[in-house]
């Protein structure tokens, strides 16, 4: 066996425990936050696959984290705006994909508010009302989480 395999091994072993213990905020999730560059992301923690998305001036673009299948990230001007989670992790507050909306108002009170466009989206703001993290509700429970600046957080694809 070779010398280098066991530092691999638990170096590989230590980035996946870091993972599973990131949680979602309103800046986003682990090193996925409002503000990280396209470049960097793109170089680390398993990188990112090709765009999803892409607006036709560029300036929008939609990439899927290639180690966490569950995080979709959204980039205007190569810059991270918003950060979607279908499963793996939860909030700051204890909230997961599954849990029903009741929990939302235990843990939020008068701070979670329902989009004025989609009954199903709830949104819950920063104070200073620059970030924010949308629950995607399906029947009546919690089916995604959204996360980074209002602006990108009020529309499904995110770009504006």
């Amino acid at each position: 066996m070779k010398w280098w395999i066991f530092p691999l091994a638990m170096m590989l072993a230590g980035s996946a425990q870091a993972g599973a213990s990131w949680i979602i905020k309103p800046e986003g999730l682990g090193p996925y936050k409002v503000g990280a560059r396209y470049e960097n992301l793109g170089k680390t923690f398993g990188g990112l696959e090709a765009d999803k998305d892409i607006t036709l001036d560029k300036v929008c673009r939609v990439a899927r984290s290639k180690r966490y299948q569950n995080v979709e990230v959204t980039f205007v001007k190569k810059v991270v705006v918003r950060v979607d989670v279908a499963g793996g992790f939860g909030t700051e507050r204890g909230v997961r994909i599954g849990d029903p909306a009741i929990k939302l108002q235990r843990v939020y009170g008068d701070a979670v508010k329902p989009h004025p466009e989609h009954a199903d989206w709830l949104m819950v703001e920063t104070g200073d009302r620059e970030l924010a993290i949308r629950y995607m509700m399906h029947e009546g429970k919690v089916a995604a989480i959204h996360a980074g600046k209002r602006l990108q957080l009020q529309t499904l694809e995110g770009c504006k």
